[in-house]
């Protein structure tokens, strides 16, 4: 699986997987599973460099659930 970015002035807006966009909305589980992949994947499972708002929601988000 392979995330792209999708932004709007220079603000990531979406996060895109195939024809789905997923708003960044901490509360949206698709969103979250983005966030899984990002801890489980890393860097891998995006299209081109994470952005570091979304890497740091799943640097909080591991943290939080190693705890």
């Amino acid at each position: 699986m392979t995330y792209t970015i999708n932004t709007k002035r220079d603000q990531v807006v979406s996060i895109q997987d195939g024809n789905t966009s997923i708003p960044i909305a901490s509360a949206n589980s698709e969103y979250q599973s983005v966030l899984d992949t990002i801890i489980a994947e890393g860097p891998d499972c995006f299209d081109g460099d994470i952005p570091e708002d979304l890497q740091a929601a799943a640097d909080a988000k591991a943290s939080a659930n190693s705890e």
